[in-house]
């Protein structure tokens, strides 16, 4: 089994079973911005697609929904803990038409012309070398196959990133740790001209960028909660890595004090940002 990504599979394996717990929560935020994404495929009963960082299968379910029994979705994953939750899941609702495999996009043999479409929700910005794992995903699909995929823009686009960001750094005096350009993270496929750019490279035409801008919305009620995911992922995360627990205290005090004070009529809203992105094999 060839990983070209050795630190994103072991970052991605040691966050499985926290990812997993979170999951609904991470629906909340990535859902809608996934089904949109989806849509855009237009999929058709008996088609295969391959569905790339498909993570605990929630995606891969829906894609196979879409393309009936006589079409197959292959959800592929670096993490094995994810995949196996997929498995699980699958089997529980008695899903026939899916198949997950542990595999590195970037290398794995997906096959030749074997897909009609490829998707992701929030899966593909974390590869070492984005035009080589593009490029295939192309020889994957047949020629004239859509991708799409959806992929956050900056930080500063996504409020409900930035703001509990921002309230950790206060406390800890510091900003949290950020990828450099290029590298693989959340926002490396922020800038649209670096998506076409890549895509491109990579094989694929009429390419298109689609920004998408709306509003998470947290009730007060639900603001502990939100909270608490938030110092277990993303930058906040990182940024409490070697923290103690008073530290830790202070900085989960700090993001629900953060969300408060932007309340209005017993709710708080938060932008949420991403490229919705097609293209053509």
């Amino acid at each position: 089994m060839a990983f070209a990504n050795i630190e994103q599979a072991e970052f991605w394996e040691q966050r499985a079973p926290e990812w997993l717990e979170l999951e609904s929560r991470l629906e909340q935020v990535g859902g809608l911005p996934g089904e949109l994404a989806m849509d855009r495929l237009d999929l058709r009963p008996g088609q295969r697609v391959v569905d790339l960082g498909c993570g605990g299968g929630r995606t891969t379910l829906e894609l196979a929904a879409r393309v009936g029994p006589g079409g197959e979705v292959v959800g592929v994953d670096i993490s094995a803990g994810m995949l196996a939750a997929g498995r699980e899941r699958a089997a529980r609702l008695g899903t026939g038409n899916v198949e997950f495999v542990h595999a590195d996009v970037q290398v794995h043999d997906l096959g030749g012309a074997r897909f009609d479409a490829a998707y992701s929700r929030f899966g593909v910005m974390f590869f070492t070398d984005p035009v080589a794992a593009f490029a295939n995903v192309r020889r994957a699909l047949r020629r004239g196959a859509a991708l799409s995929f959806a992929c956050w823009q900056s930080v500063f686009d996504n409020e409900w990133m930035l703001i509990p960001g921002a309230a950790v750094a206060a406390v800890t005096g510091s900003l949290p740790p950020m990828p450099g350009p290029g590298e693989p993270g959340p926002f490396s496929l922020a800038d649209p001209d670096r998506v076409r750019a890549v895509l491109g490279a990579a094989g694929f035409g009429s390419v298109v960028v689609t920004p998408h801008a709306d509003q998470i919305v947290i009730s007060e009620a639900g603001i502990p909660e939100a909270a608490s995911a938030s110092v277990r992922t993303g930058a906040a995360r990182e940024a409490l890595r070697d923290a103690d627990e008073q530290t830790r205290e202070r900085a989960l005090a700090a993001i629900e004090e953060a969300l408060r004070a932007r309340l209005q009529d017993g709710q708080v809203r938060a932008s949420r940002g991403v490229l919705l992105v097609t293209g053509r094999a």
